[in-house]
């Protein structure tokens, strides 16, 4: 839904409100609440209310890179200005090749069961839960969109982005954004930029690229952070927290091993690391494989290539600037010491 077109330089600006983003995005906070502090008590709320339709959420989180696969893949912006039942219609109308056409980036193939799992679960929560309460939400962000739209053509385009999020660092001529890595988006490629805004992205960054458009999605605070750190996050660390351990993951970067393998060059007994790679395993920093009779065990490194971007956006429920429900600046609790 297009609600305002204007130029900055040769830069286009689009402001749009996007009800199939903040629909999936609505799945992805279910899939797993505890990162999103500033969507706890919605979560909550949605669990209690329908709790075999968030468990089914929550099965297919994987499956569905958490429920983001749609708004991330290539094809996004054909989609983007659609309404939900649009392409709900749209998406159910794809026959199996053509849907794992569309998810192909992902690197996933999908069969049909599983497809139709993912549109029959979609399609549940978009008419048991969240039909008339994205009304509400559709209202509210075009008002504050349309906000948006006049401060940034008084602020200019770059201007208002510097505010958007601490890891977006605009620069004279090129956007960074910083992720696993480092992106760059030069200036002078960007033709197009879409704005928007999701009351369910704290604390992510989100911008969508593909070729010559950038997709910039503005934080909204309905509900104040709840304290506290996720339970994974703090596996992680407690996972690392030792000598032992961190050994272990030296011998399995360099490759596959078994506990007989790991025992023998760590001059320890196979229970002890059977111990140690459990408690990897709990943290999701290590799988494992049978391979005939032997079982063997992998390094996943995604895990440690993540760590600084959910450090940061964990840290971020308790310090930071985002927009809070009225349309301004809020800021969150900070913390100064005396010289």
């Amino acid at each position: 839904m297009i609600l305002d077109i204007f130029y900055d330089s040769d830069t286009e600006v689009i402001v749009s409100y996007h009800p199939a983003w903040e629909l999936f995005f609505s799945m992805h906070v279910l899939s797993n609440p505890a990162h999103h502090a500033a969507r706890q008590k919605w979560a909550a709320a949605k669990e209690q209310a329908f709790p075999e339709l968030t468990r089914q959420i929550r099965l297919l989180g994987e499956l569905t890179n958490a429920w983001t696969l749609i708004v991330d893949g290539d094809r996004w912006g054909e989609l983007r200005q659609m309404e939900i039942v649009e392409l709900l219609a749209y998406l159910e109308k794809m026959n199996l090749y053509q849907w794992n056409d569309l998810i192909r980036y992902s690197g996933k193939t999908m069969d049909i069961g599983e497809r139709n799992r993912i549109l029959e679960v979609t399609r549940q929560y978009y008419d048991a839960c969240f039909q008339r309460e994205e009304l509400f939400y559709r209202a509210y962000l075009k008002r504050l969109l349309e906000k948006e739209a006049g401060r940034c053509r008084e602020m200019g385009l770059w201007e208002w982005c510097r505010q958007i999020h601490p890891r977006l660092s605009v620069e004279e001529d090129a956007l960074f954004y910083r992720k696993n890595r480092e992106y760059r988006f030069e200036k002078a490629q960007i033709r197009t930029v879409y704005l928007t805004a999701s009351t369910f992205l704290s604390p992510h960054l989100w911008l969508y690229h593909s070729s010559q458009t950038l997709e910039i999605v503005k934080t909204v605070l309905l509900e104040q952070a709840a304290p506290g750190i996720p339970k994974d996050f703090v596996l992680i660390f407690r996972a690392l927290g030792d000598e032992t351990r961190l050994r272990i993951i030296q011998y399995l970067v360099r490759g596959v091993c078994t506990t007989k393998n790991l025992a023998a060059a760590l001059a320890v007994s196979e229970a002890a690391v059977s111990k140690h790679l459990s408690l990897l395993r709990q943290a999701g920093l290590v799988q494992k494989r049978r391979d005939g009779l032997s079982v063997k065990y992998e390094f996943e490194m995604d895990v440690i290539d993540f760590l600084p971007y959910t450090f940061c956006e964990i840290m971020m429920n308790a310090s930071g600037t985002e927009t809070n429900a009225s349309g301004s600046p809020e800021k969150k609790n900070t913390f100064a010491e005396d010289d």
